[in-house]
Formats: C-alpha cells, sequence, structure tokens
C-alpha cells in the first residue's frame, strides 16, 4: 500500500453519526479490525483492556438508552465497547506469563520485567493509575479507527454515555473491567455531513521539525 492511498482512506475517513441499517460488515473485515487492536502497543507490554462486541439487540437497545439514545449504538452493524482491566494488582504477572509462553523463558528469567511493571503500578495513586490504564486503551481504539477506514470500513468512537450504566448493563464489575470508549463499526447511510470536506488544522501548524 503506497502512502497515497494511506491518506486517502483517512482522509475519506468520518465519524459517522447515521449507519445503513442494512449492510453489514463481513467476518473478515471485522476480525482485522480487531486483530488490529490486540496488536495495539501498550506501556510496558502491559495491555490493560478487553474488546466487547455486542452483538445482542436487547443489550445493544439497553446500552443505547445508556448511550442517551445514539443511534449508531443500535444501528451500526457492529458495536465494540473498549474496557480498561480494574485488577491492576494482576497484570504484572500475566504480563511475565504470556512473555515466558511465547519467548520460551521462565519467570525467574523475567523477574526484571515484573519488577519494572510492578513498580510501574504500585508508584502511582489510585485515581493515577486508573487515569493511566483508561489512557492506554486509547491506543487500540486509534488503531481500530485507521483499520477500519483502511478497509473500507466506517466507524464512530463514542464517550458520550453513562458508565455506570454501561457497566451495569454488561455486568463489568464482576469481570474487573471499566467501559472507556465504544466504536461503532458499519457502513455510512443517509449521512449529509459525511460527503464534506476534512476540517483539520494545516500541517505547519500541528507539526513542527526540531532539528
Amino acid at each position: 500500500m503506497k502512502s497515497a492511498d494511506i491518506l486517502e482512506a483517512l482522509n475519506w475517513r468520518y465519524a459517522v453519526k447515521t449507519f445503513d441499517t442494512n449492510k453489514k460488515v463481513s467476518a473478515e473485515d471485522l476480525a482485522t479490525i480487531l486483530e488490529s487492536a490486540r496488536l495495539a502497543p501498550s506501556s510496558i507490554g502491559i495491555e490493560p483492556w478487553k474488546f466487547l462486541v455486542v452483538n445482542n439487540p436487547e443489550l445493544r437497545a439497553q446500552l443505547r438508552a445508556a448511550g442517551y439514545d445514539q443511534t449508531k449504538i443500535t444501528d451500526a452493524s457492529h458495536l465494540v465497547v473498549i474496557t480498561a482491566r480494574t485488577d491492576a494488582n494482576n497484570l504484572p504477572e500475566e504480563l511475565v506469563a504470556r512473555t515466558a509462553k511465547t519467548q520460551g523463558k521462565t519467570a525467574e528469567d523475567l523477574s526484571t520485567l515484573h519488577q519494572m511493571a510492578a513498580g510501574a503500578m504500585s508508584s502511582k495513586s489510585p485515581e493515577a493509575l486508573d487515569l493511566w490504564l483508561k489512557s492506554q486503551s486509547y491506543i487500540p481504539l486509534g488503531m481500530m479507527l485507521e483499520t477500519a477506514a483502511l478497509l473500507g470500513v466506517d466507524a464512530c468512537p463514542m464517550e458520550g454515555f453513562d458508565p455506570t450504566k454501561v457497566g451495569e448493563v454488561l455486568g463489568l464489575e464482576a469481570k474487573h473491567l471499566k467501559v472507556v470508549t465504544m466504536l461503532a463499526i458499519g457502513y455510512r447511510g443517509d449521512d449529509a455531513y459525511a460527503s464534506l470536506p476534512k476540517t483539520r488544522r494545516a500541517y505547519d501548524e500541528v507539526v513542527e521539525i526540531i532539528n
């Protein structure tokens, strides 16, 4: 893929508000979008997230109520709820376990990694740790948005919802999860704003080269 193709896709991308209820994203494209989230980078490789794909119509109707009646929650082909882990104390050990398995090492070999991850978390206040874990979860959101655009699939990220109600609908507390954002995925419907030129600051306003 050439640079021009990537920029064309990103210029085409738009936070779609109205989705075509008759068009569905293929299983292959959805899996690719989710895989891009799984492959997203995270600080120390901690991966403090989980992605919930909500297909159940009744649950999506409840989430729409929790999302101030945004139609895209129910009308988009798929709805992904991006969550952050709330059981941070388990993350360092999990990191060591999967790293050891992937690299053929023992937990003892990775003691420095465990100390680094555990230290990074213990050094933060509960409030700062919560913010850090949630902030990490925006990285896979960005990955999914770009991947969807490259595939010609529309998407719209959402923060406009009652997190407490979303948590209740999906039983997140019992899963040690907290909702961060939601992502509607599908194909644009009768959305007049989608065809307008993209409005962004000029390149020189946001990019400064320091030599």
